[in-house]
């Protein structure tokens, strides 16, 4: 029954982190990072300050202990600024799909941390995506993008805040969670608008990526606009997300989660006009066939245990 109640959490969680993504794309042409940091976590921390007071449990949005939901926002965050840098440089299918490595890593983490056993043929699965990631990523070619190691690591990091999420945090709230990640995030988000103002660098190195070391950037209607659809589609998505890893073995919902490389890829079709290459086609269908291993291993073994 829990794996039920997971399911459509996870896909409403991946539908809501592809559109909320797709908007930071289209923000990183004019907004700042930063700035995006900042005010994204502020009207998140007001809407849940508001969700928090309606139902009478104010409570709820402090969690239950500090150390394990500040070490997980910092992986959060980690997670959010390594994947956000890389996408003023390429498309949103490709950073995705690096991306979600993820549910590979939690199953990796999960062994090591939770202690939790995968057989031969999740380890085989593990290998499968992985060796999707390098069909990709081409390293050794003359066509390696080195900036998508930017989108593996953030897969890295947010694995470790899954693997906490599911192993220091199921007697937390989701609203707690969410509220002090963002905490985090807006503590971030403030002190980088004012240190990079001062910080001498260089004009080229600024275009580059305006997005990463650009500080505050003038408000404008689109700004404000973008920023408020991240905000509604972070807080749905992220809080899915929580709950959906709170009800659920990781290794069975981690897989589910490569439904979002489906919404970004018509995402990036439908917003920009892009296919994926036919390399990159089969580095995705590697990685989805890793995830879908993974989750037939583990309905097998939930199977075994009921009976």
């Amino acid at each position: 029954m829990k794996n039920k109640t997971a399911i459509p959490l996870i896909l409403l969680a991946t539908c809501g982190f592809a559109v909320q993504d797709a908007v930071v794309k289209v923000l990183s042409n004019s907004g700042s990072l930063w700035q995006l940091m900042l005010l994204r976590a502020f009207i998140v921390l007001t809407i849940l300050f508001l969700l928090s007071k309606s139902i009478h449990k104010s409570s709820s949005i402090v969690p239950n202990g500090w150390f394990w939901p500040i070490l997980r926002g910092i992986f959060m965050s980690c997670a959010y600024t390594l994947f956000y840098c890389s996408l003023p440089f390429v498309s949103l299918s490709k950073a995705a799909t690096c991306f979600f490595t993820a549910p590979i890593f939690i199953c990796v983490f999960s062994t090591i941390i939770l202690k939790e056993t995968i057989g031969w043929r999740r380890v085989s699965a593990v290998l499968i995506g992985f060796l999707g990631v390098l069909v990709i990523i081409r390293p050794g070619t003359e066509n390696v993008n080195l900036i998508l190691i930017l989108p593996l690591l953030a897969g890295v990091f947010y694995a470790l805040a899954q693997i906490i999420t599911r192993g220091f945090c199921q007697r937390q709230s989701s609203f707690s969670l969410t509220f002090s990640h963002n905490l985090l995030y807006a503590c971030l988000g403030l002190l980088m608008v004012n240190i990079l103002p001062v910080i001498p660098f260089t004009e080229d190195l600024r275009a580059t990526n305006h997005f990463l070391f650009m500080g505050w950037v003038p408000l404008t209607y689109e700004i404000v606009l973008l920023i408020g659809v991240t905000s509604v589609t972070h807080i749905v998505a992220l809080t899915a997300t929580i709950r959906a890893y709170q009800t659920a073995e990781t290794s069975f919902v981690a897989p589910l989660e490569y439904f979002y490389l489906i919404f970004v890829s018509l995402i990036d079709y439908a917003v920009w006009n892009v296919l994926p290459q036919f390399h990159a086609v089969i580095g995705i269908v590697l990685i989805m066939v890793s995830g879908i291993i993974i989750s037939f291993r583990e309905g097998i073994k939930k199977i075994k245990y009921d009976d």
